[in-house]
């Protein structure tokens, strides 16, 4: 029988403590076997039972048919009364599936003939995030699903997959090919009970089923290692995350430092080191307490790398590389570990730039690390519309916040941290991106051209837009599924002719002065923005249309200006095959937890899946808190969130360092100004003496638009050398002071201020 082993990086790693490989065999094999069938008597065991759907022995196997997903089929056979203590394994093969969506399932501890009990649930589309889970029938024959998690990829038809369920008391561990899954201590409310087989919308086989009684208590439950560092002590919205390339003696001193910079290299007895210390021994004391960053400069220490890994048992960690080939082979290796790309050139074009994009995606890699010299602006801006994150190398801490980079790679992390606490409360350093949702929907009407112009004159950064197909086999764009609610027709998308659909009126419902506005063709959309300064988010609403969609954007020429997503995972996965150097988004939605704990628990596991399906998490507001979005921040993926139509939580979380708002509302933010600039780097003043500074706003990023516009300076409660009032400085005592200039603005029914990059001012008797 033909076994598929794949790699996986379970969620939650386990470590059996003392007890040797040997030793657990010898103690498993001393256990009683209590069921051992593999149906090679042609008809259901003694003592099985269906009690729902359709099942039945077919070729050396138990087959359970379900046509419908509101019809299951059910299977359960007997335990010893009172034990739930056991290990339950069978081997599962899809036949077919009405979706991927569709599962299979392990049930034990069953309570009486029917339900509560627990179960082992794989659907047939084991990638997508709940694609594997932990679940409970309760008492009142409803779902409970405490836990969720995911597979590489999906499970395939006809092949032949090994699923096993350890159960002890309130501890269960779940394995698929003998990779742990889900390891839980919520199994407690039921402690013993029969077992079984489920299946929902599938045909499934089951064969080679194994109990065993369970005697021995399992290991601890398994720390998941996820944390969020200390971060320093700022009053800026969104701060980079400070990022340390000098490995420290004791990395519980560290304060305000979020990651460190493991630079790898062989030494003369062929070990793996960071400087005069192991690599397992940086790992081990760093866990914790700082995220590991490992740059691999060699090819011959790859090796040594992913053993590092797989011993460390370590899933938050970044590679990082200049050379390619050394991150896709750990990655292959590796799945958990995110890439992020070194760009050590002396250039560095709009050519470059583009290739960086596609290198990046291409790897699942998020971040690109640049020098400094290299760090600006309209770089980083460039970057994140692709919705890769950036971190700057440098010493010049200022230089590179007000760039807006996502992490400051320095050798003087204490310096950075000081730098962090001079700016004034709600500083805006990194201007949030803005996804013009559909068009400006709350001014014109949605996904049209004149909304979709309308957007771009108001400056977005992407503009977001739906895509169908219709009955002859065009695209279009439009949202809904049909076109009752934003025309003056109706029917289905799909049932409808491009002829039929031009010949609505898509603007005559918003408002009369848009009468006569039309569907337009997705190549319409394409071409009315090509080569213009913005990034066109294009949001499938169909399945397989994937290839022709791609086709068009290719066609005309604008890949370099194209973000994807999706609600739907097949077609994530689709444009991960057929695209792989575009930046892709999975849509979703989902609750956020009660305790702070679970919700980073919960980031970390989303973090996993983004890193092991190469897209970002585009996820509703509603799904996002404070420690999620710092959890990503940290490390590295730069997301996009929708959609926000109310003003109150749109500024809550952008306090909570939002970067990717997608809303109906555009001109909430791009009404707002964007950066400061001062023509005064540096200022001598004597003690005693005064100086005025005056300073320029840009009030639109995309158009260069500057205003002359009031501006006040500030100097930190730190600074005692100098005093300021308004603009003017005056010299108090002998040394150095950094002072802003600022801007305050009104946003979001909130005051926020705007900085320049510090003046330096130097005062001498």
């Amino acid at each position: 029988m033909k076994k598929k082993i794949l790699w996986l990086v379970p969620l939650l790693a386990i470590t059996i403590f003392g007890l040797g490989l040997t030793q657990y065999q010898a103690t498993m094999a001393s256990e009683d076997i209590l069921v051992d069938e593999n149906f090679e008597q042609g008809v259901l065991p003694d003592g099985w039972e269906v009690i729902e759907g359709n099942a039945s022995v077919q070729n050396g196997a138990l087959e359970l048919t379900s046509t419908s997903i509101s019809d299951p089929s059910r299977v359960i056979f007997p335990t010893p009364d009172g034990l739930g203590d056991y290990v339950f394994e069978a081997d599962v093969t899809f036949k077919s599936a009405v979706n991927s969506a569709r599962w299979a399932s392990l049930m034990y501890r069953i309570q009486g003939e029917d339900y509560p009990y627990y179960q082992f649930a794989v659907r047939k589309g084991t990638s997508a995030l709940n694609g594997i889970e932990f679940a409970l029938r309760t008492e009142s024959n409803t779902w409970s699903v405490p836990m969720k998690t995911f597979y590489p990829e999906d499970f395939g038809y006809n092949e032949t997959y090994r699923l096993k369920v350890i159960a002890k008391g309130e501890r269960v561990q779940q394995f698929v090919n003998g990779q742990l899954v889900i390891d839980t201590d919520l199994a407690n409310t039921y402690l013993d009970g029969d077992l079984g087989f489920q299946v929902s919308g599938a045909t499934v086989e089951f064969d080679n089923v194994r109990v065993t009684t369970r005697t021995n208590d399992l290991p601890p439950l398994a720390d998941s290692n996820a944390f969020l560092p200390t971060e320093p002590e700022t009053n800026m919205i969104n701060a980079p995350t400070i990022i340390s390339s000098s490995v420290p003696d004791n990395f519980e001193e560290q304060q305000g430092v979020s990651s460190v910079l493991l630079q790898v290299e062989i030494n003369e007895s062929g070990n793996i080191v960071v400087g005069d210390s192991s690599i397992n021994d940086v790992l081990s004391a760093s866990r914790g307490k700082a995220i590991p960053i490992i740059q691999v400069d060699q090819e011959e220490a790859v090796a040594g790398v992913i053993n590092a890994l797989e011993i460390a048992s370590l899933k938050d960690v970044h590679i990082l590389s200049s050379n390619l080939d050394i991150l896709t082979q750990i990655k292959d290796a590796y799945p958990a570990a995110r890439g992020a790309i070194l760009y050590d050139k002396n250039h560095l074009n709009k050519h470059d730039i583009k290739q960086l994009v596609k290198d990046a995606n291409m790897n699942n890699s998020f971040t690109i690390v640049l020098p400094e010299k290299h760090v600006s602006v309209d770089t980083v801006h460039y970057f994140h519309a692709r919705a890769i994150s950036v971190w700057g190398i440098g010493e010049n801490t200022h230089s590179l916040i007000h760039a807006g980079v996502d992490g400051i790679v320095t050798e003087n992390p204490t310096e950075a941290v000081a730098a962090f606490g001079k700016y004034p409360e709600n500083t805006i350093v990194q201007r949030p991106l803005v996804v013009a949702h559909r068009g400006v929907p709350s001014l014109a009407p949605e996904n049209t051209m004149a909304g979709y112009h309308l957007a771009y004159e108001l400056g977005a950064d992407l503009i977001e837009t739906d895509v169908q197909r219709t009955k002859d086999g065009h695209i279009v764009v439009m949202h809904d599924y049909t076109v009752d609610r934003t025309t003056n027709g109706t029917g289905a998308v799909a049932d409808l002719t491009l002829e039929e659909i031009r010949a609505l009126d898509a603007g005559i419902k918003f408002g009369e002065e848009f009468a006569g506005e039309k569907v337009p063709t997705f190549r319409e959309f394409l071409e009315g923005f090509k080569g213009q300064d913005v990034v066109l988010l294009v949001e499938l609403k169909a399945i397989g249309i994937e290839e022709q969609v791609l086709e068009e954007i290719m066609e005309v020429g604008v890949e370099d200006q194209v973000v994807l997503q999706s609600f739907n995972m097949e077609s994530v996965k689709k444009y991960r095959e057929i695209s792989p150097e575009i930046s892709v988004g999975y849509l979703y939605s989902a609750s956020v937890p009660g305790s702070s704990e679970q919700r980073i628990k919960d980031a970390e596991q989303m973090l996993n899946y983004a890193t092991t399906i190469g897209a970002r998490l585009n996820s509703s507001y509603g799904s996002l808190s404070e420690e999620s979005i710092t959890y990503m921040r940290q490390r590295g993926l730069l997301n996009m969130h929708w959609t926000f139509r109310s003003q109150e939580p749109f500024e809550n979380l952008l306090k909570q360092g939002l970067i990717g708002p997608i809303t109906d509302y555009t001109q909430w933010l791009t009404d707002a100004p964007t950066l400061i600039e001062t023509p005064i780097k540096k200022r001598n003043l004597k003690v005693g003496k005064s100086a005025a500074i005056q300073a320029k706003t840009f009030v639109n990023y995309r158009v260069d638009q500057t205003e002359n516009i009031e501006t006040t300076l500030f100097v930190s409660e730190s600074e005692d050398q100098v005093e300021v009032i308004g603009n003017t400085i005056t010299a108090i005592a002998p040394g150095k002071a950094e002072v802003f200039a600022v801007h305050n603005f009104s946003m979001l029914n909130e005051q926020w201020n705007l900085v320049s990059e510090p003046i330096e001012v130097k005062i001498t008797e």
